[in-house]
């Protein structure tokens, strides 16, 4: 890996380490409607994306699906979730991305499930259980372990897509831009539906931090972070691009505990140490695997925060 290279990646986890941050501070600090953010996010990216955005005969299936998964489902849980959660809590629990992949892959593509990649499944879910269980302290509310289930639905959501992503051979960033298109279609009516007052979002006390959490939300992570995501994925192997969640995990924990103020706790540090280190035995089976079938599964993690 060139200095480029790693330089690029450190972008890539840092935007979306910190997006956690940022969402955090608008949705739950601000009070920005979850949904609402969300569906306008979405709307951002398939009107950018447009200029990329095909149809392929044969294969829309999968690509709505995989649409469905990154760009809809995935976000209905999360952001809601992260008025409930901490974001240092939530950048761990997204990590179940990892092992719901492989679930996934055994049910979906009749993969099997050796000893040591169990043992990483259950050490993952494992940690989320356990900062699940622990006192959050003051930075998060009463719901804080739903939150955290919501988080882990999301991570189920983003699995979702990426099998049904390796069903297609397209562009990536026409699978970007059918993300946006089916995240605004999905997101639109649940906004619409669950939640009131939509005008207020444009309130003076909210109108900033809404447009600041859009431009950073819409073309730093879904367009600048996404599009050197790909990049990398071209020009290094699978097997180096798949831990970049470890590195987006940490950074998602600093930037709550430095920027948001919020406390480590003992459930967290346990759970964030027992949680990655499932993710970690997962990543290392996976690259002894690739060593033999010149390919790694699980799917390379894009974390669609």
């Amino acid at each position: 890996m060139s200095a480029r290279e790693f330089l690029v990646l450190f972008m890539v986890c840092s935007l979306w380490g910190l997006h956690f941050t940022v969402m955090r501070t608008v949705i739950g600090t601000h009070g920005v409607d979850p949904l609402f953010y969300a569906a306008v996010r979405m709307s951002c990216v398939a009107v950018l994306m447009l200029p990329f955005l095909r149809w392929h005969s044969g294969q829309m299936r999968y690509v709505l699906l995989a649409g469905l998964g990154f760009g809809a489902l995935n976000y209905a849980f999360m952001f809601p979730a992260l008025g409930m959660t901490t974001a240092s809590a939530a950048s761990v629990a997204i990590e179940l991305y990892m092992p719901f992949s492989v679930l996934l892959g055994v049910l979906v593509l009749g993969e099997r499930i050796k000893l040591w990649s169990g043992l990483g499944i259950a050490l993952a879910f494992a940690g989320v259980v356990i900062i699940g269980l622990s006192e959050p302290g003051e930075a998060a509310g009463p719901l804080f372990a739903l939150g955290l289930v919501l988080v882990a639905l999301a991570a189920a959501s983003e699995a979702s897509g990426a099998i049904a992503i390796k069903r297609v051979s397209i562009n990536p960033m026409e699978i970007l831009a059918w993300t946006g298109v089916m995240g605004a279609v999905v997101l639109w009516p649940l906004a619409l539906l669950l939640e009131d007052d939509l005008l207020e979002n444009f309130s003076p006390d909210r109108r900033m931090v809404l447009f600041g959490g859009l431009a950073y939300s819409a073309l730093l992570v879904s367009i600048l972070a996404h599009g050197s995501y790909y990049w990398l994925l071209g020009r290094l192997p699978i097997a180096v691009v798949a831990p970049l969640g470890l590195m987006t995990t940490v950074i998602g924990v600093i930037g709550g505990l430095v920027l948001l103020g919020e406390p480590l706790t003992v459930g967290l540090a346990i759970g964030m140490a027992v949680t990655l280190s499932g993710v970690g035995v997962i990543l290392w089976r996976s690259r002894v695997k690739a060593a033999a079938t010149s390919e790694l599964r699980p799917i390379p993690a894009i974390p669609e925060n």
